[in-house]
C-alpha cells in the first residue's frame, strides 16, 4: 500500500513544464506513484519522461479532463491518498507530506486543496460557494474593467470574506490540485464523464458531500500555480463551459442569485 498516488492529464502542455510538475510531486519522504494521462495527438511526451519515474498512458485521444483522470484512479497502485493535481501546479517541498499528516487527522475529510498561489507569491481565490447563473456570468463574460461593480458579490463567492488564512470547508474545490481519500474517491466512481471539462470539479466536491464526507482547505500547505484563463481566449472552450455549466445545475438544481 502507497501512502500516495497521483495524476496529471496532458493535452499539448510544455514538456518541460510537465517535468518540473511531476518533479515537484516525486521529491518527497513518501512511498508515491505519478501517473501521466496523455490526451495529445501524438505521444511526444512520452520520450521526455523516459528520466522519471512515472507511468505513462497514451489515449490516442482527447477523452477529457475527467475521465482520463479516471484512468488513472481505476490503473493506479494501492493507496491511501490520490491526488489530481494540473499539469501548471509545482508542488512546494513538504506540502505531501503536511496533506498526508492533516488527511490522517481528519478522518471525516474526503478531499482536501492547499493553498494554491500565484508565481509572485499572491493568493488565487479557488475556493467557492456553490455557484449561481448570476455569479458564473460575472466571472466569465464580464469585462474586468467592470468587476469592481461586483467586488463585494465576488469576495462571497470566492470566500474572501473568510479569508484564505485559516483552515474550513469548501463548498466546491478547483480540479487544480485536490488531495482526494482513495477509498472514497473510488467509491463515488470519481469523475463524471460526461464532463468533457469545466465543472467536473464542482460536481466531484459535491459528490464527496453526498457520501457524508468534508471538503476542506488546508493553508499551511501550498502549491504555486501557473493560470491561463483559456475560456476567455477560445470560443469552442467557452461553448464547452456553457454546455457543462447546464449539465452542472441540471444535476444538481438550478441557482439563478
Amino acid at each position: 500500500m502507497l501512502d500516495c498516488t497521483a495524476s496529471i492529464v496532458a493535452y499539448g502542455n510544455s514538456h518541460q513544464m510537465i517535468r518540473m510538475a511531476a518533479k515537484s510531486f516525486l521529491c518527497n519522504s513518501l512511498k508515491n506513484r505519478l501517473y501521466i494521462v496523455d490526451n495529445s495527438p501524438a505521444p511526444t511526451l512520452r520520450n521526455c519522461l523516459n528520466d522519471l519515474s512515472v507511468d505513462y498512458h497514451f489515449y490516442g485521444q482527447n477523452v477529457g479532463y475527467g475521465r482520463a483522470h479516471n484512468w488513472a484512479i481505476n490503473h493506479s497502485a494501492d493507496s491511501h491518498y490520490h491526488l489530481i493535481m494540473n499539469p501548471d501546479v509545482f508542488i512546494t517541498e513538504g506540502t505531501i507530506e503536511k496533506l498526508v499528516a492533516f488527511m490522517n487527522a481528519n478522518t471525516d475529510v474526503g478531499v482536501v486543496c492547499p493553498r494554491v498561489l500565484n508565481e509572485d507569491g499572491s493568493d488565487q481565490y479557488l475556493n467557492k460557494r456553490y455557484p449561481n447563473i448570476m455569479d458564473l456570468f460575472i466571472r466569465r463574460f464580464v469585462p474586468r474593467i467592470f468587476h469592481r461593480l461586483f467586488k463585494r458579490r465576488m469576495a462571497h463567492y470566492e470566500m474572501r470574506d473568510i479569508g484564505y488564512d485559516k483552515a474550513y470547508d469548501v463548498e466546491v474545490m478547483s480540479g487544480a490540485f485536490m488531495f482526494c481519500r482513495k477509498e472514497v474517491l473510488k467509491l463515488i466512481s470519481g469523475f463524471d464523464p460526461r464532463y468533457f471539462l469545466y465543472f467536473e470539479d464542482f460536481d466531484l466536491s459535491r459528490k464527496f458531500q453526498q457520501h457524508g464526507f468534508r471538503t476542506a482547505y488546508y493553508p499551511n500547505a501550498s502549491v504555486v500555480h501557473v493560470w491561463e484563463r483559456t475560456a476567455h481566449k477560445n470560443i469552442k472552450i467557452t461553448m464547452i463551459f456553457i454546455a457543462n455549466m447546464f449539465r452542472y445545475f441540471n444535476k444538481w438544481g438550478w441557482k439563478w442569485l
